[in-house]
């Protein structure tokens, strides 16, 4: 069996683990729902027939609470672990993440400056924490570049610098902010740990956006496995380094920001995943970029049930920690597993 039918088989095999884990995300809960009574009532919303057998109420929490958590879990999920993948080729570091380009600080400080304004002026300000984040986001990034454009190009190593400085500055402010709201400081903590639990209204606009960039990103497969050997090589091949480079961090960029404003800070997402399956299916990205997608669409949807039912299972309460403890829990063995096996050139 050839290298790429094996590739193609293990896809489908991924592909099965994403409906499995769909249907297991939807059924496990404080609220336990049997599988069978999860596929009905899921196939007879597809097909537009009434389930009179179940009861009301777990359609209810099938159809209203947790599909739409399951699916912002996804789409998420595929964003984070798609831009991580990127970014590991474009900086030719393996270490990097979404975040690296301190993403995540600016949308922490968009989100807490939202909080602060809802105490201060409006509570109105609380509602537009998404959009306030999002703007943080995107204006780090646009920051970085600016800061990191020397002569007319953008080096890796400024790139990565600044990320550093432009993440200092806005966690500086987040810190100033937080002070000054004293024990209301709580709600801002609770959104740096990541949840699926809200902001679900926004989900048909922000999957659509990052399911096309998504695609957009698989065209570039092949500039991706020259770029990850280095600049000059690929430039001698034909490849604009610096116009993807470019090109494929900004569309990068705005998912993960996406991604960010409607969850918070979830970590290790974006490490994790492309990591596992470049051990699994090597370095060609023709590959990598699915296989990461459904990947991390499978993983933080599971990373999610298990924040929802571990304490309903330890202490019998309806409480939930946040999404970003449990894959923070994965994420750090696993980031002490990349270091220690660095020296053997675990990657490329």
């Amino acid at each position: 069996m050839g290298t790429r039918r094996k590739s193609y088989i293990s896809l489908l095999v991924l592909f099965a683990v994403l409906f499995i884990s769909f249907v297991i995300s939807i059924s496990i809960g404080p609220v336990t729902i049997p599988f069978k009574n999860t596929v009905r009532v899921l196939l007879a919303k597809l097909f537009n027939f009434d389930v009179i057998s179940i009861p009301e109420i777990q359609n209810d929490i099938i159809i209203k609470l947790r599909v739409p958590r399951v699916f912002l879990g996804m789409a998420v999920g595929a964003a984070l672990s798609i831009s991580g993948l990127v970014f590991q080729a474009l900086l030719k570091n393996p270490l990097a993440d979404p975040y690296t380009l301190g993403i995540s600080a600016g949308a922490a400080f968009g989100a807490g400056l939202a909080i602060f304004l809802s105490y201060v002026l409006n509570p109105y300000f609380k509602t537009l924490l998404p959009l306030f984040a999002f703007i943080g986001a995107v204006a780090t990034v646009f920051l970085v570049y600016f800061l990191a454009r020397t002569k007319g190009r953008v080096q890796i190593l400024t790139i990565i610098l600044s990320g550093v400085v432009v993440s200092y500055l806005f966690s500086s402010g987040l810190v100033l902010i937080m002070s000054l709201l004293g024990d209301k400081s709580y709600e801002i903590i609770y959104w740096l740990m990541g949840s699926l639990a809200g902001y679900r209204k926004y989900l048909p606009h922000a999957a659509a956006v990052i399911f096309i960039i998504i695609v957009f990103t698989f065209i570039f497969f092949r500039d991706l496995d020259l770029m990850s050997l280095g600049d000059d090589q690929a430039s001698s091949l034909g490849v604009n380094t610096e116009f993807i480079r470019i090109l494929l961090f900004s569309t990068t960029s705005l998912i993960t920001a996406i991604a960010v404003s409607l969850t918070g800070t979830i970590g290790f997402v974006g490490l994790i995943v492309p990591h596992s399956m470049r051990m699994l299916f090597g370095p060609k990205h023709r590959i990598l970029v699915p296989a990461s997608v459904i990947a991390g669409a499978s993983f933080l949807p599971l990373s999610d049930t298990l924040a929802r039912t571990i304490p309903s299972l330890l202490f019998q309460s309806g409480m939930e920690i946040p999404v970003g403890v449990v894959t923070a829990l994965f994420g750090s063995p696993f980031f002490i597993f990349l270091l220690i096996r660095g020296k053997k050139r675990l990657w490329f």
